[in-house]
């Protein structure tokens, strides 16, 4: 009879054991999920050493025409020509919550990375308002990288954006490695600019 008993009790422990392991393995997993987008954002993005874009595509974002904020205008073969280094293209606005959110990230990035890579920080002008909109958003926040106007729309309409902002990386061979819609960390930052380096 009292063996009988026991079995029970013993049962009934090894099934509570169970749930709170179970339990346990739940809450890891759940934890795990919720962790992956933050551990996926500080993973560097994957380069295309053989083009992003096309050759014709290439060539045409070569050509385009921008103006730097005080007035200077050249094109983005000339800016890669004349710096000898990887082009950092970020497409932004001064409306663009999105890209407000990323502005400290490339600014710390200029000031660590900025004598290996040109940073081309450009402003989409849709609108009149938006030229003095963005010469002031970058003084009040006191950044230093250099700052363009897509003035002509000419880059935008060559990489067909839709949505800001936009990430472009030339390689020093000049071959468009990364074209990224959507905001960036600086992590995933600082992984790919490492990885871009490597590219030589």
């Amino acid at each position: 009879m009292d063996e009988q008993l026991e079995k029970p009790k013993g049962g009934k422990k090894g099934a509570i054991i169970a749930v709170i392991a179970l339990a346990i393995v739940i809450a890891a997993a759940v934890f795990v999920y919720q962790a992956l987008p933050d551990i996926q954002a500080g993973m560097p993005y994957e380069l295309t050493p053989d083009g992003a874009i096309s050759q014709e595509d290439t060539d045409s974002l070569f050509a385009c025409e921008i103006e730097r904020f005080d007035g200077a205008k050249s094109t983005i073969k000339d800016i890669s020509e004349a710096s000898g280094k990887p082009i950092v293209i970020n497409m932004w606005a001064s409306w663009c919550t999105h890209c407000e959110a990323e502005m400290n990230a490339y600014q710390q990035l200029f000031e660590e990375y900025g004598d290996r890579i040109e940073f081309v920080m450009l402003d989409i002008p849709d609108s009149k308002s938006e030229y003095d909109a963005a010469k002031k958003y970058v003084e009040e926040h006191g950044f230093t990288f250099t700052a363009y106007y897509d003035t002509d729309m000419r880059v935008t309409t060559t990489l067909n954006v839709i949505g800001i902002p936009v990430l472009v990386i030339i390689s020093p061979a000049g071959d468009v490695v990364l074209n990224r819609t959507g905001e960036v960390n600086y992590n995933a930052l600082k992984g790919t600019f490492d990885n871009v380096l490597r590219l030589g």
